[in-house]
């Protein structure tokens, strides 16, 4: 039995990278006070995925109207508790669509949106 064709990426694509990390609380002991800030546990090369004009006519009144797609090498290490910093900004995963398969080459596709403000909520 064949093993089903996926889609392959020519690897100079992935030419940006982002770090994974978690955000905790930190004791700035300039004024004694826990701020938050990013703590990177690991960091990938990516590849951001362009989207189709059918795909953002289909996202506008969604969730996903302001997130962006990072192709990434298939990985167990990512889950949907890490928050993305990529291209300077701060994101959390909304949504893993893994490819566990037995194929040489697969890929994951991470859809983010971005955090806005302090409260990490978006509006």
């Amino acid at each position: 039995m064949a093993m089903p064709r996926t889609v392959s990426y020519l690897p100079y694509l992935f030419n940006k990278r982002a770090e994974f990390g978690v955000t905790k609380s930190i004791l700035n002991k300039n004024s004694g006070v826990n701020e938050p800030h990013f703590v990177k546990q690991f960091s990938l090369h990516v590849y951001p995925q362009k989207r189709t004009l059918d795909m953002q006519y289909r996202a506008l009144g969604t969730n996903y109207q302001n997130a962006i797609t990072l192709v990434v090498r298939h990985t167990h290490r990512i889950n949907d508790q890490l928050e993305v910093k990529y291209d300077g900004e701060k994101y959390r995963i909304i949504n893993i669509s893994s490819d566990d398969s037995a194929n040489y080459q697969t890929y994951d596709f991470l859809t983010l949106q971005r955090i806005d403000g302090e409260s990490g909520l978006n509006g």
